[in-house]
């Protein structure tokens, strides 16, 4: 009988389970939860946020620019909304220092952010300036680069708004009176054709333009002188307006120097006094022209005062800014340019600037405060 060999047990080896440690799973418990917390402090404010900024009605565009700009604080507690701002904040030209200025206005353009600096620039509180803008048309506020400071903005928003059924971007007239001529003054600056010579702005007792030359008879009056840029612009316009077979126009006064225009104001001054002398001439060293860029137009056959009667005006009205000339005291404007309307009165300024003024409806001493000062 064979003999049985015991087979020998293989040991299988049994894994054990491997058990994670109560102090790693809680790690990880932590780890989620925070992941989570920080979720929802993060998304659930933002959607909270947004929803709030969307209530008052602004766009996706808009919000993103809030944020981007750190706004959403400032909107949020006074609640500030208008069309204007949530169009402005949806466009790359979104500028946040003039946020409430978008408020109180139904467009911003480059002239009015202009116009609030130049006024911020004379001290006007911002308040005062938001007032100004939400009630007055842009050429309402222009003529307070002009005149004295004002402290009582809402009078002069009263006057400007009792004065609606007169007044337009052609005629300004107020019942106040907001600027007192000459009281302070300062010197032109004198450097080139855009200088400016007003009640505020005067040229010294000695100043006189080195390139002056005299006009031809065909042109002017016996005597009379223009820088050469003016004079060459002089001749030009009158070439074109002569041929066209209209009455002959010419300049009947120019280039002043400081001791004619002395004489000239005192002689009015001793004809009907110091009042109406103001009203129609210049001080001595506060008339333009003593620039040699001025001139007083005039036609044949017609008085120098019945100068608006004529064609010549009727053509210069249209024509003069397309070589350099500008009316420099329109009808309606007095109140602004401190003097009488004068038909005949015209400043060189260059075709360029006289262009652009001619389009502003502006009168000069506003557009200078306001563009170039």
């Amino acid at each position: 009988m064979a003999t049985k060999v015991p087979v020998k047990k293989r040991k299988v080896k049994r894994r054990r389970r491997r058990r994670i440690r109560k102090s790693v799973l809680f790690g990880l418990i932590g780890i989620a939860a925070a992941i989570v917390l920080v979720f929802v402090l993060t998304t659930i404010p933002k959607i909270t946020t947004d929803n709030k900024l969307k209530g008052l009605g602004y766009s996706k565009e808009s919000i993103a620019m809030i944020k981007r700009q750190k706004l959403t604080k400032t909107i949020l507690n006074d609640k500030l909304y208008s069309d204007n701002l949530n169009a402005a904040l949806a466009s790359e030209n979104f500028n946040k220092d003039y946020l409430r200025l978008y408020l109180v206005t139904d467009s911003l353009s480059e002239d009015d952010t202009r116009l609030y600096d130049r006024l911020r620039a004379r001290n006007y509180p911002e308040d005062s300036c938001l007032k100004l803008f939400e009630k007055l048309n842009f050429w309402e506020i222009t003529p307070l680069l002009v005149f004295d400071y004002v402290s009582d903005v809402d009078a002069y928003i009263q006057d400007c708004t009792d004065h609606r059924d007169v007044n337009s971007e052609n005629h300004f007239e107020l019942s106040g009176s907001y600027v007192h001529w000459y009281d302070s003054t300062s010197a032109s600056d004198a450097k080139d054709v855009s200088m400016i010579v007003n009640k505020r702005y005067y040229l010294g007792e000695n100043y006189a333009p080195d390139d002056l030359v005299p006009l031809s008879l065909t042109y002017a009056a016996k005597d009379c002188y223009l820088r050469q840029e003016a004079a060459d612009a002089m001749a030009a316009m009158c070439d074109e307006l002569n041929a066209g077979g209209k009455p002959k126009m010419y300049a009947s006064s120019s280039y002043r120097d400081y001791q004619y225009q002395v004489d000239l104001y005192n002689g009015y001054v001793n004809s009907k006094g110091q009042e109406w002398a103001d009203s129609i001439s210049a001080r001595p060293g506060f008339s333009e022209h003593q620039t040699g860029l001025t001139v007083d137009m005039a036609t044949t056959g017609a008085q120098l005062s019945k100068f608006a009667d004529t064609e010549a005006f009727q053509w210069m009205q249209q024509n003069a800014h397309r070589f350099g000339w500008i009316l420099r005291y329109p009808e309606g404007k007095e109140t602004i340019t401190g003097y009488n309307y004068e038909a005949w009165h015209y400043r060189y300024l260059g075709v360029e600037l006289a262009t652009k003024v001619h389009d502003s409806g502006l009168t000069y001493d506003e557009y200078y405060e306001l563009y170039l000062r």
